[in-house]
C-alpha cells in the first residue's frame, strides 16, 4: 500500500495522465459491482470477491439494503500503451433519494460512465443522469451491463440479443439527442430573438426569414455512443468480463487477413461475412445472414455459457481454455458452482477492468482539457454573463494551483476585503480518498479529487475555495429530488438536547440534501428528499452525529388550502338545479350563522369587516386562481424575490443595479401573468397586484382594487426607465399587507399556508384623520387595561421592520403619523380576519403533495400493484410495455401523505419484481369538500342520514388539526348502550 499511494502522489503532479470520473446509472444497474472489478485490477480486493463484497458500499445499512446511498471516492493506478494513468474514481447512488449525491459526484468530475442494465434498458433514473452530465458538461461513455441474464434468465439467441443491444443503444442515444436538439434550439431562439430587436431598428430593409433550425449545420458526430467510436462496453460486471469492439477486430484481423481498420467499422452493423469471397458484405439481415457482431462475438459467449452453465461439458470446457491459451486451476475446473468456473475463465480471456480503463483513459479528457464553456458557466452565478464579470475574476479561467497544507503555527494574514459569505481560513489537513481509508498527504497538484479536513466552522453544505478574492463563488448544484418528507425530532432524555443540537447541525453540513428547522413550536425538525433517504438520516443522527437515542415523530405531512368554483354536480353526480339550490341557500345560511357579528357576507363572496375601534373598514373577496397562474408563481419565485427587493429598496429611496437578463425574465413572467389571466373579472388585474404571499414571494395574490388608490407598482423594477408621476403609500398601507402575509401563511382549515387564492381589496374606509390617528394611538397607550392591545402579538417580523421604515420616511416628511402604534396592530388582525372569512365565504379544498411514481413491473404482477395503488389512493397515468422484453413501465401519481411503507409493500405483494421509484411532482386538490354533508334528497339515499362513509379530505384535516393541538369535530362515542350481563343459569 506505501509503494502504491508512493506511485499515486507521483502521478498526482502528471495532469495530462489523470482522469476524473464517476459512475451513473440507475438503481440496481450494476454501479459498485462495476465499481469493484476496478477496484480489483489494482490488488485491492481479491478479483474471487469482485461483485460480492461491494467495496465502496462502506456503510452497514448500504450492506443491509443491497445499495448505494453515499458516493464513495478511489484512486487507481493503470496502465496502457506504455502510459501510466491515474483514475479518481467515484460511485454514486442510483436510488432517487440520493440524487443529491449524484449532482454533487458529477460536477467534480470531467467524465462519466454510464452503465446501463441489457435487460432493464433506459429506466427514468438513466435519463436523469445523463441529462445531469449534459448539464455539468462532462463527456459520457457507455457500458451496457448484466449481458448474462439475457443468455441465463431470458434465454435469447445470439441474433435476439444483438437486436435487443441494437434497441438499449438507440434509446440511450435518443435521450442525447433529445438533449443536445433542445440546446441547439434555445440557441437559435435567443439569435432570433437578437435578429428580431436589429430587425424593428433597421425596418426599411428587407426581411428574409431563414426557417432552418440550426440542427442542420451543428456538428453532432461525437455526441452518440457507438461501439466502432470506441466509447461503449459490453460487459457483465458480476461474472468478470467485459470487452470493446476493438479487442475483437484485433484478434479476427490475424487470423482473417483483414485489415482491423475494416473490421472495426464493420462489426457493428448490417454486415455479414461472405466464405467463399472471403469478403464482407452489407445487407445482413435482408438476405438472412448471420451479422458479424453475431458471427465473431456473441455466438463464442453464447457457446462459453452453454459449455460452463447450461451443460456443464467438461471436455468442451477444456479445449476452449486451451484454444484461448488461458490457465485456470483445477480447484475451479472441479468447484460444484459453474459461476466460479465461468469467472474464472472470462476474467482472464475479456477482463471488464480492461476493457472500461482502457476506454477512460482512451475516451475522457484529462482536467487540464476542461471546455472554455464549462469554466464560464461555473463562474457565471445567476443571470450574470462571464464577459460581465471583472478582469481580474476572468483572468483566473486559465489558472493552475497547488494545495498545500499549512504547518502548524501558521496564519494567514487577515487583508481580504469585507465581502459578504466569504471567510478566510487555514487548510491544514489533506487527504487521498481511497474508498473506506484516508491517506494524508502534505500538498496536492490541481487536477485532482482530494478531501479537506479541519472546514466544518466555514462550510455549511457546498462552498468555492479560492486563494484569490476575486474568484466567484461557482454556480449552485442543481438537485433532482425536492426535500418534503418532514419529521419532529427529540432526545430520549430532554438533558441530552444540545447533544441533539450539534449532532443535526452537523448532519445539515454533511448531507446537500437534508433540512434542519426550528419551528415557532420550538420543534426540531428534519426535511428529507424520501423515506430511505429520512431513514438513512436518523442513522446517521443516531450512530455517527448526535450519538445518542432519539425519539423520532410520525411523518408530517405537508398540505395547502385553496378554494374552488362553486360545483356544478353533487356528490351523486346530479346537475344542482333550482330545487337542490334550495337546501344550498339553506346550510349556507348555517354557516353564516357561524360568523361574528360585525362581519358582512354578501352575496358575491365579498366580506367587509370594521376595527375594533370602529375607525377603518375593510371589504375583500377571495378568488380562486388559475392553476396555470399558480405554477407559474411556483416557478418564478426568485424573480418575485428580486422584485419585492427593489420595492423595498425604493421605498428606502435607494437603488437596487438588477441585471438586464433578469429584467427580460422579469417582464416575460409579466406578460406570461397577463397572458394566463383572461376574462372580465381579471381586467387590469397583474398591473393592480399588491403583494404576493406568504412571505412576501408565495404563490397568492393580494390585489389594490380600492378605487381612487394608486399606490407604487410592484412592477416598478421595470418601470423605472418611464418617467412616471410617483404613486404616494397611504398611511398604514403595510398594515393591510401584513394582515394579507399571516392569513395566506396558515389557512382557517387546519392553519396550514394557502395556494392559488387571490385576495382582492375592494374597499379600504378610513374615518380617522392625522391627528386623531395619533390621539387615538396615545390615549390606547395610556389604558393598558384596553383589549386591543392584546393584537399587537398579532404583528409579523417583517411588519415591524417595513413600519420603522414607514416611521422614519413620517418623520422626514414632517407627518405625525404613527404607523406603528396600537392602531396599526388592530388593521393587521382585521385585514388577517377579513382574508379567512373571505376563504370560509368559497368552497374549500385540502390540497396533497403529489410524488410521481415509475414502476417497472413483469405481467403476472400488474394486479397486484395495482391493487395496492388504488388502495393508497393512487392514479395510474401510463402503462406502457418495454419493447423486446416482458417488462411494463407503469407511471402514476400518489399522494405523499399514503407513501409511507409503499415501496416495502408493493415488493412483498409482488415478491420484489415490482420497485417504485417516487419523485416530489406537484400540488393537487383533493376533490371531496371537508365540510360536505348530505343536502338533496339523492345524496341522503346514498350516503345515508350519517353520511359517515370515509370523506378523505375530512380525515387529513382531522389529522393535522389534532397534530397541532387544534380543535377536532367528532363523536367519540355515537350509539352508547348499557352493558348488560347475562346470569349464570343455576
Amino acid at each position: 500500500m506505501v509503494l502504491h499511494l508512493e506511485k499515486i502522489i507521483a502521478l498526482q503532479k502528471k495532469t495530462s495522465c489523470i482522469r476524473n470520473l464517476c459512475i451513473l446509472a440507475h438503481v440496481d444497474h450494476g454501479k459498485t459491482t462495476l465499481a469493484d472489478s476496478l477496484v480489483a485490477s489494482n490488488g485491492i480486493i481479491s478479483s474471487r470477491l469482485a461483485g460480492k463484497l461491494r467495496y465502496l458500499d462502506s456503510r452497514e445499512d448500504e450492506q443491509i439494503r443491497g445499495i448505494t446511498m453515499k458516493s464513495s471516492a478511489i484512486s487507481l493506478h493503470y496502465t496502457t500503451g506504455g502510459n501510466e494513468y491515474l483514475i479518481n474514481l467515484i460511485d454514486s447512488p442510483g436510488h432517487v433519494d440520493f440524487s443529491s449525491e449524484v449532482s454533487t459526484a458529477v460536477r467534480l468530475c470531467d467524465g462519466a460512465i454510464i452503465v446501463v442494465d441489457a435487460v432493464e434498458g433506459v429506466c427514468p433514473q438513466t435519463q436523469v443522469v445523463l441529462r445531469q452530465a449534459w448539464l455539468e458538461n462532462i463527456r459520457p461513455v457507455l457500458v451496457i451491463n448484466k449481458i448474462d441474464r439475457l443468455i441465463v434468465e431470458l434465454k435469447l439467441t445470439s441474433q435476439e440479443a444483438f437486436t435487443h443491444l441494437q434497441k438499449i443503444l438507440e434509446q440511450v442515444n435518443a435521450v442525447t439527442g433529445s438533449l443536445f436538439t433542445s440546446k441547439v434550439l434555445e440557441e437559435r431562439a435567443e439569435k432570433d430573438a437578437e435578429a428580431q430587436s436589429s430587425c424593428t431598428e433597421n425596418s426599411s430593409a428587407d426581411q428574409v426569414y431563414d426557417w432552418s433550425a440550426g440542427l442542420e449545420e451543428t456538428d453532432d458526430s461525437d455526441l452518440y455512443f457507438s461501439p466502432d467510436r470506441g466509447n461503449v462496453v459490453f460487459a457483465s460486471a458480476i461474472d468478470g468480463w467485459g470487452f470493446r469492439i476493438h479487442q475483437f477486430a484485433e484478434m479476427y484481423s490475424q487470423k482473417m487477413g483483414i485489415r482491423s481498420s475494416v473490421l472495426l467499422k464493420t462489426l457493428w452493423g448490417d454486415f455479414y461475412l461472405n466464405a467463399k469471397a472471403q469478403k464482407i458484405m452489407k445487407g445482413a439481415q435482408s438476405k438472412g445472414k448471420k451479422p458479424l457482431f453475431v458471427q465473431l462475438v456473441l455466438d463464442n459467449i453464447w457457446s462459453m455459457y452453454d459449455a460452463v452453465v447450461t451443460r456443464r461439458d467438461k471436455e468442451k470446457v477444456e479445449k476452449m481454455v486451451t484454444s484461448l491459451g488461458l490457465k485456470v486451476m483445477s480447484r475451479d475446473l472441479r468447484h460444484s458452482d459453474p459461476k466460479v468456473l465461468l469467472s474464472a475463465i472470462c476474467s482472464q480471456w475479456l477482463p471488464v477492468s480492461q476493457a472500461v480503463l482502457s476506454m477512460v483513459c482512451e475516451k475522457l479528457p484529462c482536467p487540464a482539457e476542461i471546455s472554455a464553456e464549462r469554466v464560464e458557466k461555473l463562474m457565471s452565478v445567476g443571470a450574470r454573463r462571464f464577459d460581465s464579470l471583472p478582469e481580474k475574476t476572468q483572468e483566473l479561467k486559465k489558472g493552475e494551483c497547488v494545495l498545500t497544507a499549512l504547518p502548524e503555527g501558521c496564519s494567514v494574514a487577515d487583508v481580504l476585503p469585507s465581502i459578504p459569505h466569504m471567510a478566510c481560513c487555514t487548510v491544514d489537513r489533506l487527504y487521498l480518498l481511497m474508498g473506506r481509508e484516508l491517506e494524508d498527504l502534505d500538498e496536492v497538484p490541481s487536477g485532482n479529487v482530494l478531501g479537506i479536513g479541519g472546514m466544518e466552522e466555514f462550510i455549511l453544505k457546498s462552498a468555492t475555495i479560492s486563494t484569490s478574492p476575486a474568484c466567484p463563488p461557482f454556480t449552485p448544484l442543481s438537485f433532482e429530488a425536492t426535500p418534503i418528507v418532514r419529521v419532529a425530532v427529540e432526545p430520549k432524555h430532554p438533558s441530552e438536547m444540545p447533544k441533539l443540537v450539534r449532532g443535526m447541525r452537523l448532519l445539515n453540513q454533511a448531507d446537500p440534501c437534508a433540512e434542519v428547522l426550528i419551528q415557532e413550536t420550538g420543534e426540531h425538525v428534519l426535511v428529507t428528499a424520501g423515506e430511505v433517504h429520512l431513514q438513512r438520516c436518523l442513522d446517521d443522527l443516531r450512530e455517527r452525529f448526535a450519538k445518542i437515542e432519539i425519539s423520532v415523530s410520525e411523518p408530517i405531512i405537508p398540505f395547502r388550502e385553496t378554494v374552488i368554483r362553486p360545483p356544478k354536480m353533487d356528490m351523486v353526480n346530479e346537475d344542482l338545479g333550482k330545487q337542490q339550490k334550495v337546501a344550498v341557500i339553506h346550510q349556507v345560511k348555517e354557516e353564516q350563522m357561524k360568523i361574528p357579528e360585525g362581519v358582512q357576507v354578501d352575496s358575491t363572496g365579498l366580506v367587509t369587516l370594521t376595527t375594533s375601534n370602529k375607525m377603518a373598514t375593510v371589504g375583500v373577496r377571495a378568488i380562486p386562481l388559475p392553476e396555470e397562474v399558480t405554477r407559474l408563481l411556483e416557478d418564478n419565485v426568485e424573480l418575485i424575490r428580486t422584485m419585492e427587493q427593489f420595492s423595498l429598496f425604493a421605498w428606502e429611496d435607494k437603488t437596487l443595479d438588477i441585471n438586464q437578463k433578469i429584467l427580460e425574465n422579469i417582464q416575460d413572467f409579466k406578460v406570461k401573468l397577463e397572458s394566463n389571466l383572461q376574462g372580465h373579472k381579471w381586467r387590469g388585474a397583474v398591473e393592480h397586484i399588491w403583494a404576493f404571499g406568504p412571505r412576501r414571494f408565495g404563490p397568492n395574490i393580494l390585489l389594490n382594487n380600492i378605487e381612487g388608490y394608486r399606490r407604487p407598482s410592484v412592477w416598478q423594477c421595470l418601470e423605472r426607465e418611464k418617467e412616471t408621476e410617483r404613486a404616494e403609500i397611504r398611511d398604514f398601507d403595510n398594515s393591510i399587507v401584513s394582515g394579507f402575509q399571516l392569513a395566506t401563511l396558515s389557512g382557517p382549515m387546519c392553519e396550514e399556508p394557502l395556494m392559488g387564492v387571490c385576495f382582492s381589496v375592494e374597499t379600504w374606509d378610513m374615518k380617522i384623520s392625522v391627528p386623531q390617528a395619533q390621539q387615538d394611538s396615545v390615549d390606547e397607550d395610556s389604558q393598558p387595561s384596553e383589549p386591543n392591545n392584546v393584537d399587537q402579538s398579532e404583528r409579523s417580523d417583517m411588519h415591524e421592520t417595513s413600519s420603522n421604515r414607514s416611521r422614519s420616511r413620517a418623520e422626514a416628511a414632517g407627518g405625525s403619523v404613527d404607523c406603528y402604534g396600537p392602531f396599526s396592530g388592530q388593521l393587521i388582525a382585521a385585514m388577517k380576519d377579513t382574508c379567512r372569512y373571505a376563504f370560509q365565504a368559497k368552497p374549500q379544498r385540502l390540497m396533497a403533495a403529489m410524488y410521481t411514481c415509475e414502476i417497472m413491473a413483469t405481467a403476472e404482477v400488474l394486479g397486484r400493484m395495482y391493487a395496492v395503488l388504488s388502495k393508497r389512493e393512487g392514479r395510474v397515468l401510463q402503462e406502457e410495455m418495454k419493447e423486446g422484453t416482458d417488462m411494463f413501465i407503469i407511471k402514476a401519481v400518489l399522494p405523499v401523505a399514503e407513501s409511507f411503507g409503499f415501496a416495502d409493500e408493493i415488493r412483498k405483494r409482488t415478491s420484489g419484481l415490482a420497485s417504485p421509484q417516487l419523485v416530489f411532482s406537484h400540488w393537487e386538490v383533493i376533490g371531496s369538500d371537508p365540510f360536505w354533508v348530505p343536502t338533496t334528497e339523492e345524496e341522503y339515499l346514498h350516503f345515508g342520514e350519517k353520511a359517515d362513509s370515509a370523506n378523505q379530505a375530512l380525515k387529513y384535516r382531522n389529522a393535522v388539526r389534532r397534530r397541532k393541538g387544534l380543535y377536532v369535530e367528532e363523536k367519540l362515542v355515537e350509539h352508547a348502550e348499557k352493558q348488560r350481563t347475562l346470569s349464570k343459569n343455576k
